[in-house]
């Protein structure tokens, strides 16, 4: 009997951590929607060193919906829910008239970022560069 009462303690311990884990984890690093335009600018200079910049291309706009995602809202990368009115910033920056698109394109992020090696390169190159310019602004 006592076992069990020990065991409910350690369990509550343990969900205790996990919960202030995934509260470390899922704080974005930044807030203010008004600089995704910004970084999007930042977004395409930086790609522009390696590839050329299309407006519309769907792999380039799947690499920035991603990181934005990190940066504002990383717990719907998990399968969370997405921060309240970054699905329109990003959709009126990237020039999508659809919402959806945002949506369609989320779905899948995780699932490209883990399985194609150089779309992961690409996202931690960029997402790197984009931090270097973060940094001294905060």
């Amino acid at each position: 009997m006592f076992s069990e009462i020990a065991e409910i303690k350690s369990i509550r311990e343990q969900k205790s951590k996990l919960s202030e884990r995934e509260k470390e984890l899922t704080e974005p690093t930044l807030t203010d929607l008004n600089m995704i335009e910004t970084l999007y600018g930042w977004f395409q200079e930086i790609i522009s060193q390696k590839e050329m910049f299309r407006l519309g291309n769907v792999t380039q706009r799947k690499k920035f919906i991603f990181i934005i995602l990190f940066l504002y809202s990383p717990s719907t990368l998990a399968g969370g829910k997405m921060k309240n009115g970054l699905r329109n910033k990003l959709a009126e920056v990237l020039g999508v008239s659809a919402q959806t698109a945002i949506s369609d394109n989320r779905n899948n992020l995780v699932f490209s970022y883990q399985l194609y090696k150089y779309f992961r390169q690409d996202v931690d190159w960029i997402y790197g560069e984009m931090m270097e310019r973060i940094k001294p602004e905060k």
